[in-house]
């Protein structure tokens, strides 16, 4: 195996990790890691989506202003292609967007599925993303629970971030546990990671 298919290999695989972490950054509102995963002159950036147009800081300063708001979204992405080019790059992924709403008084998932294109540039020895922008193919709003059958689906002490799996799960004897870490739970959320940096040896 040559060096240069080496440096590609290293190179791509570098590039895809950036991509699924930027993404997580944002649906987990760690904003100093998402902006740091992007070019370090807001200039050289740009990002065109359905509901912003703009540079990387105007875009962590709206997604903050969203997820203070109550609209949360998560994203999936798989990066697929990675095109090369010395020090250039420009990655094709597909994925998708999932927003749940209350719209009145029931609750609905709107899932719309993208994909996503980022120009990127190393930068020293890290890659930086430049843009992000998306090609939207189809999206949907279905009901969280069918309106028509809505008190099936009842379960005393269900949590909102996985009642349904609990439902799913309880109605073939199993037993659930009510205090999982959760959207809902951030308490929780915050325990299991401080548990998990405290193993790893990186306690703050």
């Amino acid at each position: 195996m040559t060096t240069d298919h080496n440096a590609r290999l290293l190179a791509e695989f570098e590039i895809k990790s950036l991509l699924v972490r930027e993404r997580f950054y944002r649906d987990t509102c760690q904003w100093q890691n998402l902006r740091d995963s992007y070019h370090p002159d807001s200039s050289q950036t740009s990002i065109k989506i359905t509901w912003f147009a703009g540079d990387i800081d105007g875009f962590v300063a709206g997604s903050k202003k969203m997820s203070a708001g109550g609209t949360n979204a998560t994203h999936t992405i798989c990066p697929i292609e990675i095109h090369l080019n010395d020090e250039r790059a420009v990655s094709v992924s597909t994925g998708s967007i999932s927003i749940r709403f209350l719209h009145e008084d029931a609750e609905y998932d709107c899932i719309s599925y993208t994909r996503f294109v980022s120009r990127l540039q190393r930068i020293g020895s890290e890659w930086k993303m430049l843009t992000l922008e998306a090609i939207y193919e189809r999206d949907t709003i279905t009901p969280v629970i069918p309106s028509t059958s809505a008190a099936i689906f009842a379960l005393e002490g269900a949590r909102p971030s996985y009642r349904c799996i609990s439902w799913c799960l309880q109605r073939t004897g199993c037993q659930i546990d009510h205090e999982l870490p959760g959207q809902d739970r951030p308490d929780l959320v915050a325990g299991m990671m401080e548990d998990a940096s405290v193993w790893l040896g990186k306690e703050e």
